[in-house]
């Protein structure tokens, strides 16, 4: 049968989990597998399979039992239904958390992780991004503490050696000889992993922002904005604009030979008011 431990959505390892056990079972069906679920409806399963449908907390203990779960199976199966089904970021912080955790406590040998921490850490702690992209400019040869006292705000040396290593595990920066480089290569994590860490990522990038304005003198930093009175697709044009200049900023970075510090660069778009009501304006 599937790894439990390998998956992030609840409904492809009901989809895996259901091919398999068809194979092993020629007359298995999803009529069987609600049946013993204790799910009375014949194409309940199928629908939640496809997304249509969603699973509630006796619904999951039913599949639980059908797929003969132990205790730490049930409990990440539970927890793995609740986060792909939580509708706030909050919760789905939470519920991560909690995934992670049984993950850790379990006694069972999970083989494959790919809910990785490493890769959650790198986008939730905003100075990794800031610490490899300072040993792309300058290398690093092993001094923590002249590293830390490079980022803004400062960290410590011991924050500096520990995203390092993160970034070696990462394979993002590799170590030759008695220096760092940074690799070019990507992170690969799931979207919906992604997704969360991301939204963590912005905010820090946010907090970021309010610290320079205020503790940053002019010429340090370019902070304005603009309030634009625009129609839905004048914003969509605008993002797609928005996204054009993203990437050359990024060649034009990287063609830079001359980088002497990292900067940030924040990008939002977003409404400030609700729209009118189709009813008002006709009546206009």
């Amino acid at each position: 049968m599937p790894d439990l431990s390998r998956y992030i959505d609840y409904r492809l390892f009901l989809r895996d989990y259901y091919q398999e056990r068809k194979k092993k079972e020629s007359g298995f069906s999803f009529q069987d597998f609600s049946r013993f679920a204790g799910i009375k409806s014949k194409g309940f399963l199928h629908n939640v399979i496809a997304g249509k449908r969603t699973l509630n907390d006796v619904h999951s203990a039913g599949l639980c039992k059908a797929m003969r779960f132990g205790a730490f199976e049930s409990r990440f199966f539970t927890l793995l239904v609740n986060f792909n089904q939580a509708q706030d970021h909050a919760s789905r912080e939470a519920l991560f958390e909690q995934l992670s955790s049984i993950k850790r406590r379990g006694k069972k040998a999970w083989s494959c992780q790919i809910i990785r921490n490493d890769q959650f850490e790198y986008y939730s702690q905003f100075h990794h991004s800031v610490i490899r992209s300072l040993i792309g400019i300058h290398g690093f040869g092993g001094d923590y503490k002249k590293l830390a006292s490079l980022v803004y705000p400062r960290i410590s040396p011991r924050k500096a050696r520990l995203s390092v290593d993160l970034l070696m595990r990462l394979g993002l920066v590799k170590k030759e000889k008695n220096r760092w480089a940074v690799c070019d290569r990507l992170i690969s994590t799931p979207p919906e992993v992604q997704s969360l860490a991301i939204v963590n990522h912005h905010k820090q990038s946010l907090a970021l922002a309010q610290k320079a304005l205020t503790d940053l003198p002019r010429e340090l930093r370019n902070i304005s904005s603009a309030t634009l009175g625009i129609s839905n697709e004048t914003y969509r044009e605008l993002c797609r604009e928005v996204e054009a200049l993203r990437f050359k900023l990024l060649d034009r970075a990287g063609a830079d030979k001359h980088a002497d510090r990292v900067y940030q660069f924040n990008f939002q778009l977003f409404p400030v008011s609700r729209p009118r009501s189709p009813s008002r304006r006709k009546m206009k």
